[in-house]
């Protein structure tokens, strides 16, 4: 059973709704934005999904944005500016809705078919969306179907708390993730794309793999690195005598893999002759060796990937269009890069900072750690290492056993920085993160005094300093064109990267508005909230706090909220 709010300034939706779905609990309904946010604030954590409609009939007043002068201003029919609103003040709500709750799964409706929500529903993260019929059997079914997926998307599988890939808590990454146990089982190909770091053979490797139901081998490729005289026969396989050198037969990866999955990652790589091969081979399941006349056949499951927009080379002939046909474009899935993923980067983190402390070494040293320290137990009775982010830590922690501490100014330098590497970089430097450390702990344990000889240290914290971290980043963040956190520079040069997303509005004012308030409120939080830090590093005067404060009130930045937020964050 699901607790569900629907928006909505009539009852239509939700009549419907409590009729053929009794099994959920449907809050009173929101007529507009205000009540929208009072209803969720007032059931902060206990909504499972926000159902929208998108044309509102309400009051001016009621309307967003809030501040409509700007669009009013100049418009030969106000009327009809008030009318657009009108008719797209769901998608309004949305986005508003979606500042405060980024992981809270959402759903736009509407019985208008001269609405297109496909882009305004992607762009602002709608789970789903749906044209209704005015047909109250199919409408429900259609209803119906779509929010006991969407449930169930947000449901974490128990299989998954063990994968070695970590999907997180939010709803697209569920969403990726059932998407993918379905095209496992499947015959077509699957194209995995991503940037370098994002896990894509690992995917293949510990997800795809061992959900296919193939008895055979998993065999990967890394066509990057084979030299093109040689990949025809690392593919294929190839006879004796077929070409000088050539003094005995080898067989190639398609029998390796045979029965099996064949992973092929940077496709792009492969030349234009052996892509036509690969294509006979998808099309026919058959092959032959370099050098043999003789037919074999090939049952694989193909997974292939890479960071290379593939569409674009078939666009500059670099890449064969049946192929790209034949890998079936429609199976493509994207693996989210580290800075896409910073809804749940705090459980990431925790994640392979559990698993970082697990590694031969480290674990190593947190066992003379443990021994130095006098205590009973190195791990918690999952064999991980507790992992806390913020000042203070959690209660009921067991004293005789290790827990890593991350100061919030430890956790924000993390958060922050690019990874232009993603995961595997991530991993390495938390690795590293976690060396430094804990050597440093085991080599002056000797020396270690209580700070308060009224008071007994807590060996069992094992804080992590914002100093370590700072010197870890400071070599990648230069090849960046940056100085992690050093000097005045260093702290401009934090702010000069920031993602936005340019929305569409009803005016270029708007638009503006739009973009300056993702980057204040970016620049709020990476200052920790001092509006003299901000000041200095947008005008160059830390004492014009106060200009800041006003621009932000301007455009409806509530520094109220952002407290809150920040406070939340940090467990304060």
């Amino acid at each position: 059973m699901a607790s569900i709010l629907i928006i909505d300034d009539e009852d239509n939706y939700l009549e419907l709704c409590k009729r053929f779905m009794p099994e959920h609990t449907f809050l009173p309904p929101a007529r507009n934005y205000r009540e929208a946010q009072a209803l969720l604030r007032r059931h902060r954590g206990r909504v499972d999904l926000v159902m929208l409609d998108v044309h509102f009939n309400i009051p001016e007043d009621d309307l967003l944005p809030r501040d409509k002068q700007a669009l009013l201003e100049g418009a030969a029919a106000p009327e009809r500016v008030i009318e657009r609103l009108r008719r797209t003040q769901g998608l309004r709500i949305l986005d508003q809705l979606r500042k405060d709750y980024p992981d809270l799964p959402m759903m736009v409706m509407t019985s208008r078919d001269d609405l297109p929500l496909e882009a305004d529903a992607e762009r602002l993260n709608a789970e789903d969306y749906t044209y209704l019929l005015d047909d109250d059997y199919l409408d429900a079914r259609s209803l119906k179907l779509q929010v006991d997926g969407i449930l169930a998307s947000t449901t974490r599988a128990p299989s998954e708390v063990d994968e070695p890939f970590y999907w997180g808590s939010t709803p697209s990454m569920h969403k990726l993730r059932r998407r993918l146990s379905v095209l496992a089982r499947g015959r077509l190909p699957i194209i995995i794309q991503g940037a370098t770091g994002t896990g894509k053979s690992l995917l293949a490797r510990e997800f795809i793999h061992p959900r296919s139901g193939r008895s055979g081998r998993f065999v990967p490729v890394d066509l990057s690195t084979i030299p093109n005289d040689l990949m025809a026969a690392h593919l294929f396989g190839v006879v004796k005598g077929a070409y000088t050198g050539a003094t005995t037969s080898r067989e190639g990866v398609l029998e390796r893999a045979h029965g099996g999955t064949l992973f092929l990652d940077e496709i792009g790589n492969l030349g234009l002759e052996l892509q036509k091969a690969l294509l006979l081979v998808l099309q026919d399941g058959t092959y032959r060796p370099v050098g043999s006349v003789k037919e074999r056949v090939a049952d694989i499951k193909l997974v292939v990937a890479t960071n290379e927009n593939l569409a674009a080379m078939v666009r500059d002939g670099k890449f064969r269009e049946d192929l790209f046909m034949r890998l079936n474009p429609a199976t493509a899935v994207t693996l989210p890069g580290l800075s896409k993923r910073r809804d749940d980067f705090e459980e990431l983190l925790q994640f392979f900072m559990r698993r970082v402390a697990a590694e031969a070494y480290n674990r190593d040293l947190l066992a003379q750690y443990v021994e130095q320290r006098g205590l009973t137990a190195l791990a918690g009775p999952q064999g991980t290492i507790p992992v806390t982010v913020g000042r203070v830590l959690p209660a009921r922690l067991d004293p005789e056993r290790v827990h890593l501490l991350l100061h919030p100014s430890s956790y924000k330098l993390l958060r922050d920085f690019d990874w232009p590497g993603n995961f595997r970089q991530f991993e390495m430097t938390l690795s590293n993160l976690v060396t430094f450390t804990l050597v440093e702990l085991v080599e002056r344990a000797e020396h270690i005094e209580p700070e308060d000889p009224g008071h007994e240290s807590r060996f069992d914290v094992i804080p992590i300093p914002p100093k370590t971290v700072r010197d870890l980043l400071r070599p990648m963040a230069s090849l960046l064109g940056e100085e992690a956190g050093e000097g005045e520079e260093g702290a401009v040069a934090a702010f000069r990267r920031v993602h936005i997303e340019v929305p569409r509005a009803e005016s270029l004012n708007a638009v503006s508005c739009a973009v300056e308030r993702q980057y204040l409120e970016v620049l709020y939080e990476r200052t920790g909230g001092e509006l003299g830090a901000m000041a200095e590093a947008l005008l160059g005067d830390p004492a014009a706090g106060r200009k800041i404060q006003l621009r932000m009130n301007q455009i409806g930045i509530k520094l109220r909220s952002l407290r809150r937020k920040r406070a939340s964050a940090s467990g304060g």
